[in-house]
């Protein structure tokens, strides 16, 4: 989705030219303000939010009745009075505030004004950052699919397959939270407000980084791989920091957290389609597998998923991938294609692996 332009509503709203032509008063910048409009379709919804803004600030004041004028005027004429100076000095004081007074009538209207103006404007801005920082972006990386994701402040968001996140449109002034279910690898702006990541896991706090997030739902271990920078894990209240090339491991069953140290690439060669594998147990495999090429696994035998592979896979497809496995293990498959029913329904892909007992393995 389109980051909302800051700069660019601001730009419109203080601009006079086109206040007046909000508001009537300049009917001849009518053909340049719609040829704005018309030029710069990505800032569309700045266009229109600084036209609801301009029109609601439109000031109307009321007139200063001059019978008014003259009461304030003679109090503060009874006021000099009872300071009894001389009568030459109360002369000239009473006539010097007159003056005064007709030279700063405009200049006191002219910033009650400003003021005036002021205050709305911050208030509707005020209003309407809420209304964006309340709204909020769900983004869905589809099954088989990855896609990258820019947040609000310029960070990005590369989120695998399966994976969907959740922000608000506009991050507030006291933190920037996004809400992960599934695996990103996030590169965080730095930045004052500090930036919150909510998973099934410890709560993360970012101080301006790269680092990879798995936490996907059908995972009982959520990890979480610090490729650079600092980043903390809110541990019962506590923080407890990663260093570079260090990985969280959190067992969602145990509530329990170890942090050792790693290869990174391990945990975040999946954007280049490249899987590693060290001591992975088929199980976890299969179920990327699925995420990653829309298909579904059965394991006809549940201890088959015991096997652990060491091995690396680099975009190739699922077939040979499942020969690969195969080969290492007394495995076999069967896959079973998609195909069209007679009544229109299509039934996906499915694989089947089970034991091959004709093969013995032999470390």
């Amino acid at each position: 989705m389109r980051q909302w332009d800051q700069n660019i509503f601001e730009e419109l709203i203080s601009n006079t030219q086109f206040s007046d032509w909000v508001n009537g008063n300049d009917l001849s910048k009518a053909e340049y303000w719609n040829a704005w409009e018309t030029n710069h379709p990505t800032h569309s919804d700045e266009f229109q939010e600084a036209i609801k803004i301009v029109k609601n600030l439109r000031f109307r004041g009321s007139g200063v009745k001059t019978a008014d004028i003259q009461y304030m005027w003679s109090k503060t004429s009874e006021r000099i009075q009872h300071a009894k100076p001389s009568t030459k000095f109360r002369r000239f004081v009473i006539q010097l505030t007159k003056v005064a007074a007709i030279l700063l009538l405009p200049v006191v209207l002219a910033s009650a004004w400003l003021l005036y103006t002021q205050y709305n404007l911050s208030q509707k801005y005020s209003n309407l950052l809420q209304n964006k920082h309340e709204q909020k972006v769900t983004v869905v990386a589809p099954i088989g699919a990855r896609i990258v994701v820019d947040l609000p402040d310029g960070s990005k968001a590369w989120l695998n397959s399966g994976s969907e996140m959740t922000y608000p449109i506009v991050f507030n002034t006291s933190e920037r939270r996004v809400n992960l279910s599934g695996e990103a690898y996030f590169k965080v702006q730095k930045d004052e407000t500090p930036f919150l990541v909510s998973n099934l896991g410890p709560e993360i706090k970012v101080y301006g980084t790269e680092f990879n997030v798995n936490s996907y739902n059908d995972e009982d271990m959520v990890t979480v791989a610090l490729a650079e920078g600092k980043i903390s894990l809110n541990l019962n209240g506590t923080e407890e920091f990663l260093a570079p090339g260090q990985v969280s491991y959190f067992d969602r069953k145990m509530n329990k957290v170890k942090i050792e140290n790693a290869d990174i690439q391990v945990f975040s060669g999946w954007r280049e389609g490249k899987y590693i594998f060290r001591e992975t147990p088929l199980s976890s495999i299969l179920r990327i597998l699925q995420r990653q090429h829309n298909v579904n696994i059965q394991l006809m035998n549940s201890e088959l998923g015991n096997y652990r592979y060491n091995a690396t896979i680099n975009n190739e497809s699922l077939e040979q991938i499942l020969q690969m496995l195969s080969f290492s293990a007394p495995i076999k498959y069967n896959y079973k294609h998609k195909r069209l029913n007679p009544d229109g329904t299509v039934e996906p892909d499915n694989i089947e692996v089970s034991a091959d007992k004709t093969r013995i393995i032999k470390n």
